[in-house]
Parts: C-alpha cells; sequence; structure tokens
C-alpha cells in the first residue's frame, strides 16, 4: 500500500488528515518502529495547488552505542510540501520540496516523503538519555562503569 492523498476529491481550502502507518505501508524493515507512527496533514487546495504540512510522531528502536542493547526512543518530524499543477508548457520543478504534477493526474503519492522523514530522524549518536546523576535512562549503567571496562581492556592490550 501507499500513502496517497487524492487530489480530485478535495475541495477548495484547509482540510486535516490524521493517519497510522506501519512499516510494511512505508517499506521500513521490520522491527524499527514499535508501533505504527501517528501521521497529521494538514492540506491547503487551491485550484492549481496544494500545500502540504506532514507531522509525524513514533517511537522507533535503536540498538545503544555504548551497550548495544535495544531501547525505544520517541521522535517528532515535520515536513512541508507543495504540488503545483503543471501545464503543458512548463517544464517539472527540480526543488525538493516543490513538486509538480499532472491535471490528468488523480492523486499524489507521499509514501517516500515520509518514510525518508522517519528514517531521518534517526541521531547519529545512538544513546539513550541520561538520568540527572549520569546514568542511562534506559539500563542505568554509569560512565564509570564504560569508562572501567576500557581500562580493562587497554590493559588487556598492554599484556597481549
Amino acid at each position: 500500500m501507499a500513502i496517497k492523498i487524492n487530489i480530485g476529491s478535495l475541495n477548495d481550502g484547509s482540510q486535516v488528515l490524521e493517519l497510522k502507518s506501519d512499516e510494511k505501508e512505508l517499506g521500513i524493515e521490520e522491527g524499527f518502529l514499535k508501533e505504527p507512527v501517528s501521521i497529521k496533514l494538514e492540506l491547503f487546495k487551491t485550484t492549481h495547488q496544494l500545500d502540504l504540512k506532514a507531522e509525524i510522531s513514533g517511537i522507533i528502536f535503536l540498538e545503544c552505542d555504548r551497550c548495544l542493547d535495544r531501547f525505544e526512543q520517541k521522535f517528532s518530524t515535520s515536513f512541508q510540501l507543495v504540488f503545483v499543477q503543471q501545464t503543458h508548457r512548463e517544464e517539472a520543478f527540480s526543488e525538493d520540496d516543490i513538486r509538480s504534477y499532472s491535471s490528468h493526474m488523480k492523486s499524489v503519492d507521499i509514501t517516500t516523503d515520509i518514510r525518508e522523514a522517519v528514517i531521518l530522524t534517526v541521531p547519529m549518536r545512538k544513546i539513550p538519555e541520561e538520568k540527572p546523576d549520569g546514568s542511562c535512562s534506559w539500563c542505568g549503567r554509569t560512565k564509570e562503569f564504560w569508562k572501567d571496562i576500557l581500562s580493562e581492556k587497554d590493559d588487556d592490550n598492554d599484556n597481549d
């Protein structure tokens, strides 16, 4: 399946759609999302244009860069797109957030845009938040624990 907006059936003016989408629909690897993501689409349609603002939220599973334990992380992201109706003389737009569509098209597919927005929420450094005492909010281990582990490995390497 795909997430498509039926342009032909939309009335002019503002509209809000709330959707849920899962890994299979978005084409994301299984086990990445804890539950289906929530998608809120704010649409504003005029005769030859559709403005779209998407807000996406959910929970993803990540593997901690320190302990390699799997943990959950909430995310929230948004993006905007503008779909402009293309006349026969115009060329297609090449900007990322402006898309053209033919007057013969019945719908526009935003599945790829949503998938990319979800995947881009993955941080480069995958570490759960720390508690005020400096311990991990997920596994409870402290920075001192990791320092001790690393120093033991360095001692082992020095003895080799």
